[in-house]
């Protein structure tokens, strides 16, 4: 059987920043894909390189920084070969994203329904009057009361939650192939986060939408994710289905990562915790990044970095327990 072409296909991504003080690596040969429809989620601690990901794809980091090797394909199109003005035409169009914070992303002297029908009016070539129907509609269709008046409210009039189902209707109102949502509820009351999480997923399922959700959250992944993949420190340490993840991690961080998240089916007096912190990115570590915090750590984990490979079907670890050992480094000191 031919294996389907993913929607996006991301290979040894390398997006580097140059400062005063060096060069900072925050992404460092991440590969993965993306199917049709697909819902993936990336998950690690704050500063492990999920968001320069997420803003590489979209075509959206800044300087000092740079993508410095590696290819995303988008429909078999590599987006880092491509001009601007190609770039601008897929961004907001058929790649999306909701950030983690609406009310610094929209416009705060615009009002709600104009910044939802410019994207319409620029990408669909729609009318300012069919724009205005098809956003009140979006309004609508994410769960908006009286979506002809919030239409013609400013953005600081809204509640967060309100604020963010706004993110949300403008991000879909094109249709897009790929929505890249940013830790989209972290902003937000618990009480809304579900509504939220639940609100994308069942869009994208209505539009055939694939998702990327940036997240620290493993609860929020448990509940809407296809595939989880696991970062640490710049690179991927883990890949796999989401159920496999759940029922048999198999990279220690991955491991720290569960036994430190609240489950309500097995109530623990104290959650355990992954000690140490995340190395910055001009202090990484020899050898694997994650060794000086892992409980299962050798001696080759010191010196030599470990390779992502597959363990089991479209199942990848970046963990030297899964190697031959006859084949380490020094497998003798092992």
């Amino acid at each position: 059987m031919k294996k389907e072409t993913p929607l996006l296909e991301v290979k040894q991504l390398q997006t580097f920043f140059h400062t005063e003080s060096g060069i900072v690596k925050s992404v460092d040969g991440v590969s993965f894909d993306i199917k049709k429809g697909e819902t993936v989620a990336i998950v690690g601690e704050s500063g492990c390189g999920k968001s320069v990901t997420s803003f590489s794809i979209m075509g959206l980091v800044s300087s000092p920084g740079k993508i410095e090797g590696g290819n995303i394909f988008f429909e078999e199109e590599d987006l880092t070969k491509i001009p601007e003005k190609r770039m601008r035409e897929l961004r907001g169009n058929q790649i999306s994203m909701i950030f983690q914070e609406p009310l610094s992303s929209l416009n705060p002297v615009f009002k709600v329904g104009e910044q939802i029908s410019e994207s319409l009016i620029l990408h669909q070539k729609l009318s300012k009057r069919e724009a205005k129907i098809k956003s009140i509609e979006m309004l609508k269709k994410v769960g908006i009361p009286r979506p002809d008046q919030v239409y013609s409210n400013y953005p600081h009039s809204l509640s967060g939650g309100m604020r963010q189902r706004v993110m949300i209707a403008m991000a879909l109102s094109c249709n897009p192939k790929l929505l890249i949502a940013d830790e989209p509820t972290t902003a937000l009351d618990v009480t809304i986060q579900s509504q939220i999480l639940h609100l994308i997923k069942s869009l994208s399922e209505e539009y055939n939408t694939s998702i990327i959700l940036i997240t620290h959250d493993l609860g929020v992944v448990a509940e809407i994710a296809d595939k989880v993949i696991v970062m640490y420190a710049g690179q991927v340490v883990e890949e796999a289905d989401v159920f496999t993840l759940f029922e048999n991690p198999k990279h220690p961080y991955t491991k720290g990562l569960l036994n430190s998240t609240p489950n309500i089916n097995e109530m623990k007096e104290n959650l355990e915790s992954i000690k140490g912190m995340v190395p910055t990115p001009r202090e990484m570590p020899k050898g694997c990044r994650f060794h000086p915090r892992c409980p299962a750590a050798m001696k080759v984990c010191v010196t030599h970095a470990p390779q992502l490979e597959e363990v089991a079907d479209e199942n990848f670890v970046r963990c030297w327990l899964y190697e031959d050992k006859e084949a380490l480094p020094h497998a003798g000191n092992c």
